[in-house]
């Protein structure tokens, strides 16, 4: 099977986000990429929580990617011992994230803040709640597809 361009997914699916992230309470939406045979398709989900995507969602046989848009923070790392949740960070920013996985569980993420001109791509080392539950429902999808 052809391995996907996750990070040209990723860009297509953000480049629906219209608005500033700063600005908007943004929900998070689940979609699936899906092999209908002659093309690819995106199946929109809709609005959805994290929890939900890591233990109930079951995708279609042929999803070839699952993806999930949300808005969140975004913080700089912390250098010293103590972590601090972006969120609570002094200088947290707000941000539409648009997170990809597939092929074999390669991860890709499209950040968005309100100040920056254009988005970040994050590949391969994305963390927090939304990826880990992105890629739990990815392995699920490759275990019943086995």
């Amino acid at each position: 099977m052809e391995v996907l361009d996750l990070v040209a997914i990723a860009r297509f699916c953000d480049a629906a986000f219209d608005g500033n992230p700063s600005v908007r309470d943004l929900e998070p939406e689940l979609f699936a990429v899906v092999d209908d045979g002659d093309a690819l398709s995106i199946w929109r989900y809709g609005p959805v929580d994290h929890e939900t995507v890591a233990h109930d969602v079951v995708l279609p046989a042929t999803a070839r990617a699952v993806v999930l848009t949300a808005g969140g923070w975004v913080a700089p790392s912390d250098d010293g011992d103590t972590m601090v949740a972006p969120s609570l960070h002094p200088l947290r920013r707000r941000v539409h994230a648009t997170t990809v996985v597939g092929n074999d569980g390669e991860i890709v993420a499209v950040l968005r803040t309100g100040s920056d001109p254009e988005p970040r791509v994050v590949a391969g080392a994305c963390e927090g709640r939304v990826p880990a539950a992105l890629v739990r429902c990815w392995q699920r999808h490759l275990r019943l597809a086995a």
